[in-house]
């Protein structure tokens, strides 16, 4: 199909700046990609690192945006993978050439990656992004694609995280941050069969984990959060396991307050999953880590593999992200206002008007099977 040769997007301009709406050429794709109709993306805290300078500072000027969903609108001339008209989620991380890591689907740890869409490389904030096909997965028929965007980070970061934890048994478990992706974990563990609790800033965060199966929430504010979690360990111990804490840890913060709270949460081989990234070291001592012989771990965004399930989890309603607000592309400083803020109560998203067209079409659709 014959696109425009501009486009509107959302662009970071310069560090600690708001973002400018401008027309911007439209990405030009090679042999091997795709160009992809927006139709939603996701506002993630990665995001507002981002525009704070902090972790990763990509080329500017720059389209944020590691969530988006949308549909193919053309294709280079070696792609056969996907077809013009399939809904899509990209793979964020873009490997220039193959690895033992992206042999295995471990795209993340690319020994030779070009960068990472939305991150590194212009991403959703804008009507349409490229991606290489092999990068691209295709949607399950009937998922929501603003909930299928979630895929690319908050979703497969859960599921990752929730495989880089096993350890046997897993029978208890606390999430440290309950945010959109300690709330995907935490129905990931109680749906295992895992006793969860977590421990959050916010009253309502944690009453959202009690309404997606935790057995026990703390306010990382109160001073007996470790003793109380550790009596509510106990509680459900048998008599060898008794008094010795929970089997896993996954810290979705990072600071080295909650990975000392960690190193007290947790039994003996037990096993920490580091996920929230920040500059502090951890507050663990490394006779602590010996003596009782802790297992810490670290857990990224996922694998090709990751991504391929929490599609399937999200279209099978095992796990169920809540949304919060959606902006249009000319809010795009409203809807990062919205998570710095601290008031969204699940995902804020970006969408445009190709998905209200997506939506009406899909409606059309449903009318037409009706009245057959």
């Amino acid at each position: 199909m014959a696109v425009s040769a501009t486009m509107r997007a959302a662009l970071l301009t310069g560090i600690g700046q708001p973002l400018e709406i401008r027309e911007v050429p439209m990405p030009r794709i090679g042999p091997d990609e795709v160009l992809v109709r927006t139709l939603s993306s996701g506002v993630c805290r990665t995001d507002l690192h981002i525009q704070d300078g902090l972790a990763y500072v990509p080329e500017l000027p720059h389209i944020m945006g590691h969530e988006p969903a949308g549909i193919v609108v053309e294709r280079g001339l070696a792609v056969s993978e996907v077809e013009v008209g399939e809904v899509v989620v990209p793979h964020l991380f873009v490997a220039d050439r193959d690895c033992r890591f992206t042999r295995a689907g471990a795209d993340a740890q690319a020994l030779h990656l070009r960068g990472i869409l939305g991150v590194t490389l212009p991403g959703g904030f804008a009507e349409y992004f490229s991606a290489p096909a092999r990068n691209l997965l295709k949607v399950p028929a009937g998922l929501d694609p603003r909930i299928a965007g979630l895929s690319s980070c908050a979703v497969v970061t859960a599921v990752h995280a929730y495989r880089r934890g096993t350890v046997a048994p897993v029978r208890t478990a606390v999430v440290i941050g309950a945010g959109g992706i300690g709330q995907i974990l935490v129905q990931l563990l109680a749906g295992d069969g895992v006793s969860t609790a977590a421990v959050d800033v916010s009253e309502d965060n944690l009453a959202l984990a009690i309404r997606n199966g935790a057995g026990h929430t703390a306010p990382a504010s109160a001073t007996d959060r470790v003793p109380a979690l550790r009596a509510w360990a106990e509680s459900l111990a048998d008599d060898t396991s008794a008094g010795d804490g929970v089997d896993l840890v996954i810290d979705l913060v990072g600071s080295s307050t909650t990975m000392a709270d960690a190193a007290q949460y947790v039994r003996r081989r037990g096993r920490i999953v580091v996920v929230g990234e920040e500059p502090d070291f951890p507050g663990i001592s490394s006779t602590t880590l010996a003596q009782r012989e802790l297992e810490i771990v670290g857990s990224r965004n996922g694998d090709r593999s990751d991504q391929h399930d929490a599609l399937r989890l999200l279209a099978e309603g095992v796990v169920t992200p809540s949304l919060d607000r959606e902006y249009p592309l000319e809010c795009a400083n409203e809807a990062l206002a919205r998570l710095r803020s601290g008031r969204a109560h699940g995902r804020v998203l970006i969408t445009h008007e190709a998905l209200r067209r997506h939506q009406g079409d899909r409606q059309d659709d449903a009318r037409r099977g009706a009245g057959r």
